[in-house]
């Protein structure tokens, strides 16, 4: 099995490599633009590794909810590939569930658990998971009193620091892989019509449009 998982969905470009039961990481300077630079760290890991693209049999892409910009540029790059390579396997993950597969894994916690992505605007995204990381609840955003609902555990990311949350984790190449893993191994695959972001709210642009309209 040769995989491939890639997620520019936020500030770094998150990139890393099964093969032959061996594992390759890079993770991209947050600094640099990933319309420039994602497609360089993905040559980059292939080529170190002596694999050609046309080898990889699966590709695993971060479809949100985080930046609007980041995600399309991942999407677009797997669904560029998927046309080259009609048989090729895709697996979409969200953002919050690699959130959820995280914490479970590193807290080994026994109590259901909250995952929180600032959505900027007094605005976040959450889900609600069992201890061992499946979903209560469908992703959503809440904002002023729907933050009433997050009780107990309420997990952020540690870049973010957001005042709710009481426990932190952190985005990683190698979490990415364990999770584009599990997934792999469950046959859990995204036929590639229904790879899409997951938004979750209208985009700057929509929004000012709408506000226009009113």
């Amino acid at each position: 099995m040769k995989l491939l998982c890639i997620s520019t969905a936020f500030k770094n470009t998150d990139v890393a490599l099964c093969y032959d039961e061996k594992r390759a990481y890079i993770c991209g300077d947050s600094n640099a633009k990933q319309s420039e630079n994602a497609l360089v760290i993905i040559d980059k890991l292939l080529k170190d590794n002596n694999i050609d693209i046309t080898q990889i049999q699966c590709v695993a892409v971060v479809v949100g909810p985080g930046s609007f910009t980041g995600i399309r540029i991942g999407l677009g790059l797997v669904k560029g590939m998927s046309m080259a390579k009609p048989d090729l396997k895709l697996i979409g993950i969200c953002s919050l569930d690699l959130m959820a597969h995280i914490f479970a894994n590193q807290s080994k916690t026994k109590n259901d658990f909250w995952c929180v992505i600032n959505a900027l605007s007094g605005n976040i995204f959450a889900c609600q998971y069992s201890c061992n990381g499946e979903r209560i609840t469908q992703p959503k955003m809440l904002s002023g009193d729907e933050l009433s609902q997050l009780s107990g555990t309420v997990v952020g990311l540690k870049d973010e620091n957001l005042g709710i949350c009481n426990d932190f984790v952190e985005f990683s190449p190698q979490t990415l892989l364990s999770l584009s893993e599990k997934y792999y191994n469950e046959n859990k695959f995204t036929p590639e019509n229904l790879l899409l972001p997951i938004y979750l709210r209208k985009s700057q642009a929509e929004q000012n449009y709408a506000d226009k309209k009113d």
